[in-house]
């Protein structure tokens, strides 16, 4: 299989990923994004609900949140390989089902998924939120949604506002904001241990048609590639390096910053400078 070159190569086309590319293509960098999925956007793609924490950014959903970077992606110019899931990393050498690319630089923009705490998802256990938890039927039918984060309570908004009977089942105080919890104070919040038996659709003894697993998120990482993890995520320095010089990482597969798009957006475009201010010094050094 014919080895292809180039700079630096993308793992991921989510909001960290697109705008690496995006930077790295305007600072004069040749790269390779590869995305494994069939549409650039990450779990934006998910995402069916307005977004309304982008800065500037009024009225979108995050599908066409989505749609805007990939838009911005081929406007520029950017290399991109739909459909192309990695199959193994070694080193520097990344094979893919239809190709083997080969590049000095790696970036993991990988994203995260959510975490499944030991439960299988079904067509009546949805794990994560977005739209597996919006094509659920649920007017008239009860509802628990497992966790004390800010998507459990947001969840739990949506279901009731269908029409749902919904409890949230917390091991420990949500954490959620204030706000978020204010929104729904009709809605039963159980906090402390809980059997959840997932054949028999029951949280301690009683039943339930539908379960929304909402534990938060994990990284996702290439295979072959052993990273230092931080809490489930890939540790990285202040400039976005991992613990394997010359790999880097950025967006919510590190959990560098507050993970949202705007930040992960950031932290793309904070490896993107940080890569090509080292290929320039490398440039400068091999010319004297």
């Amino acid at each position: 299989m014919k080895i292809s070159e180039t700079q630096v190569l993308i793992i991921g086309g989510g909001p960290a990923g697109i705008s690496c590319a995006i930077w790295l293509k305007k600072l004069g960098v040749d790269c390779v994004l590869l995305e494994a999925s069939a549409q650039l956007g990450g779990l934006q793609t998910r995402s069916p609900y307005e977004n309304l924490w982008i800065p500037g950014v009024q009225g979108k959903t995050g599908q066409q949140v989505a749609a805007s970077l990939a838009d911005h992606a081929a406007a520029v110019g950017v290399d991109v390989r739909l459909k192309c899931p990695v199959i193994s990393v070694d080193g520097r050498q990344v094979t893919t089902a239809m190709s083997v690319f080969t590049a000095p630089y790696l970036v993991i923009a990988t994203g995260s998924q959510p975490r499944t705490g030991g439960f299988t998802a079904s067509d009546r256990i949805i794990i994560g939120p977005g739209v597996g938890m919006e094509a659920l039927e649920v007017k008239g039918k009860r509802v628990a949604i497992f966790g004390g984060g800010d998507n459990a309570f947001d969840q739990a908004r949506f279901a009731r506002d269908r029409g749902a009977k919904v409890t949230i089942f917390s091991r420990n105080m949500p954490r959620a904001q204030t706000l978020l919890q204010a929104l729904i104070p009709e809605v039963g919040v159980v906090v402390g241990d809980y059997a959840a038996d997932q054949n028999a659709m029951t949280v301690n003894g009683e039943p339930f048609d539908a379960f929304g697993i909402m534990f938060g998120f994990e990284a996702m990482a290439p295979t072959g590639l052993t990273l230092e993890l931080d809490n489930g995520y890939v540790r990285v320095d202040r400039f976005g390096e991992t613990s394997l010089p010359g790999v880097y990482a950025c967006g919510e597969a590190t959990d560098y910053w507050h993970p949202c798009v705007t930040t992960s957006a950031a932290h793309g475009i904070q490896v993107a400078k940080q890569i090509s201010i080292k290929l320039q010094s490398y440039s400068s050094k091999s010319v004297n």
